[in-house]
């Protein structure tokens, strides 16, 4: 998953402008914003002069391959340039912030709830490597087993922390 050798990519100024302005991401944020947009998003389709085109949830990724370079970044969503700022109503905002903290509750349950079988498998998967008496020829297919529930796991948790921490960014936006 996520572009090939990600690291050795540049990116252009073009796509730094347009990720700055498209998604309220600052400077400081920019490189390891970059960098799990790179290493996390799935390939969609290679397209002409080298180009390929990457997605992560609703954002768009067009690299050139043989540059090793990011050409620019869009979003989906035709309304992601249009960012609740300071002249929000206060009112509005609040509701919004309501809203925005019920949703970061209901996605950690669903988190939870989603993991609940891995957990269970990859603790199923750890006792029968730790017990006493284990049987040490299926000590790589218990290991196997439980390195594929906490990859899972890893994975579902990493997603939903992306999604709370942009929903904890909107709350503080103006």
């Amino acid at each position: 998953m996520g572009v090939k050798n990600y690291q050795q990519y540049t990116v252009t100024s073009h796509a730094k402008e347009r990720v700055l302005s498209r998604f309220n991401i600052t400077n400081k944020e920019f490189d390891d914003w970059m960098t799990r947009l790179l290493s996390q998003s799935t390939y969609v389709e290679t397209q002409d002069n080298n180009r390929t085109k990457y997605r992560y949830n609703d954002i768009v990724l067009i690299v050139d391959s043989k540059q090793k370079s990011v050409v620019t970044v869009y979003s989906l969503n035709a309304h992601d340039d249009i960012a609740i700022h300071e002249k929000t109503n206060p009112e509005v905002k609040a509701t919004i912030n309501k809203a925005l903290d019920e949703f970061i509750d209901q996605k950690k349950r669903r988190v939870a709830i989603n993991i609940r079988d891995d957990l269970k498998k990859s603790l199923d998967s750890n006792s029968r490597m730790i017990k006493r008496h284990a049987n040490y020829r299926f000590t790589n297919r218990a290991w196997d087993d439980f390195l594929e529930a906490f990859n899972k796991i890893k994975g579902q948790v990493e997603t939903a922390e992306v999604i709370i921490k942009e929903a904890e960014m909107k709350k503080n936006e103006g």
